[in-house]
């Protein structure tokens, strides 16, 4: 699916998601209200503001919500891999939390209603997007020491990000706002 470097780098950043989604998972179990009240702050802050009753409109909030924090992820590489470094953390964390939060309230079917339909495109669209990021920072290194073109290599991968994680990014915003619901009302019956 991907060449060696773009593989490697899609392979450190699952690693990182994995590492600070398990700390996030523990953070909650270690901490429930604490993490009760972060999850209520997340979604007063991000969640709220996308959602509507209107299931197309929420289909583009999700996509314009996620295609912001892919770009991110991508471009974030620009300022040597600490952007995307702590947007990846972040994002582990916050899933782990959630993750966690749900299976304690709701129990596991419910989690993997409510991850697995959307979170099989999302989530390798943001590992993907973080992998590029992280590619573009060791780009700008190896110009930085006179043996690269960023710039070239930027617009490369910014075709890669275009044509892998946009396309993701749309499936999984179609699959969150349509198919989602109808599967965790299956499972919650």
């Amino acid at each position: 699916m991907f060449e060696g470097n773009l593989k490697r780098a899609f392979l450190f950043s699952l690693s990182l998601f994995v590492l600070f989604f398990i700390f996030g998972a523990l953070a909650f179990s270690q901490n429930p209200e604490s993490g009760k009240a972060m999850i209520e702050t997340i979604s007063q802050n991000i969640f709220l503001p996308i959602l509507t009753d209107n299931d197309a409109l929420l289909a583009l909030n999700l996509f314009i919500n996620n295609t912001e924090a892919s770009i991110l992820l991508f471009i974030g590489g620009a300022t040597f891999g600490i952007v995307t470094m702590f947007i990846l953390m972040t994002n582990g964390i916050i899933v782990g939390f959630i993750l966690q939060f749900t299976m304690t309230e709701k129990g596991l079917p419910v989690v993997f209603a409510g991850i697995v339909p959307h979170g099989i495109f999302e989530i390798p669209a943001f590992i993907t997007a973080a992998g590029l990021g992280f590619i573009l920072s060791e780009s700008l290194w190896r110009e930085f020491r006179g043996s690269g073109d960023a710039a070239a290599e930027a617009r490369r991968l910014g075709k890669i990000f275009v044509m892998t994680v946009i396309p993701l990014l749309i499936a999984a915003a179609f699959t969150e706002a349509f198919i989602t619901p109808q599967i965790i009302n299956l499972v919650s019956i």
